[in-house]
């Protein structure tokens, strides 16, 4: 076994890029080996892990760009990899000027693109002079353009901090009323109650069945265990009671003796209406069902929602106001809610 040395640890870092742990620990399995301990390091990808071009670029910011004419919304995520560096004002500038780049010349082969500001250069090549000023890596995980699908309007909110973005289109009959300011400030305030109550669908059609049938599984298994674990409790309790029972008559201690076997009486009559709550719930458990799949409605639909400036206004309360307000027919036709570091979990 060949000597490892701090000098042998630091060749092997310099050589594959990984972290002195790492390149000890790889030593140490290969016998002092240095070619062996570069394979280990490979096949356990710990090689390119620390490498800044292969840094996990999961921190960063959502920037987005609405049209002049509110018919579509680009979405940019620009990723680094500390959140330090995603407040850093030069930085989000960085995501800004490529999020109106690619608003201007479109999404598709986005990195490959001519940088606007110096077309014999290309957006990849720009962002490669910023990962050398930053420090760290940074990378462009997606880039798409949200468009209206018919006569409509689309918003876009970005939450404070950049870390959470939706985008949310608004269907009508006549392009005036979609260009109507009060329209505009309807759709931001939706776009808002995605970010705030975190809604996953526009109405209850828009749900699957095998999502429904998930929803029941849990409803079915919460309030199973819900009722064992009351009775559990009033067991725990009369257990409780009877071991204390048996130091005080070991003591005895007649006036504490007499209060606990009061309290274990007590909680035996629990136990038994515990059980009996039991087999209540059994016995209607399709309408304990229903009434829990329905509160799954309430919370992930957003026209089912509660309105958060007003939670005593649902969503479709204020989109009859605004029918009324515009005088024609306003509509949620579809919802995207973006966050940062979604694409590299995937």
């Amino acid at each position: 076994m060949s000597a490892i040395t701090a000098q042998t640890v630091n060749d092997l870092r310099q050589r594959t890029g990984a972290g002195l742990m790492d390149c000890k620990k790889a030593l140490v399995e290969a016998n002092g080996d240095n070619e062996k301990a570069v394979e280990i390091l490979r096949i356990k990808g710990v090689a390119t892990r620390n490498k800044k071009a292969d840094r996990k670029a999961s921190e960063g910011i959502l920037a987005v760009q609405v049209s002049a004419d509110g018919r579509a919304s680009t979405l940019l995520e620009l990723n680094c990899e500390t959140d330090f560096v995603a407040k850093n004002e030069n930085f989000i500038a960085l995501a800004k000027e490529l999020a109106g780049q690619a608003s201007a010349t479109g999404v598709d082969g986005f990195l490959d693109q001519p940088y606007h500001a110096d077309k014999s250069r290309k957006v990849n090549d720009y962002l490669n002079d910023q990962v050398l000023k930053i420090g760290e890596n940074l990378k462009v995980s997606r880039v798409l353009k949200f468009e209206a699908t018919g006569v409509g309007r689309v918003s876009a909110y970005v939450h404070t901090g950049a870390k959470i973005a939706v985008l949310l289109e608004l269907g009508l009959k006549t392009q005036a009323a979609a260009a109507n300011p009060e329209v505009a400030e309807l759709a931001r305030q939706l776009a808002m109650q995605v970010v705030a109550n975190n809604a996953r669908f526009v109405r209850r059609d828009e749900v699957s069945a095998d999502v429904v049938a998930k929803e029941r599984e849990i409803a079915t298994e919460f309030t199973k265990s819900e009722a064992d674990k009351a009775i559990d409790e009033a067991k725990r309790i009369v257990e409780d009671y009877k071991g204390q029972l048996v130091e005080q008559k070991a003591a005895n201690d007649a006036e504490a003796i007499a209060e606990l076997e009061k309290r274990i009486a007590v909680g035996e009559k629990q136990i038994v209406a515990a059980e009996g709550r039991k087999k209540g719930q059994l016995a209607n458990m399709e309408k304990i069902i229903s009434g829990r799949v329905d509160k799954f409605f309430a919370e992930s639909c957003l026209l089912e929602q509660a309105y958060f400036r007003d939670p005593d206004q649902k969503i479709q309360d204020l989109i009859a106001a605004a029918k009324t307000k515009v005088g024609e027919e306003v509509s949620i036709v579809r919802f995207t809610r973006f966050q940062v570091g979604e694409t590299a979990a995937e």
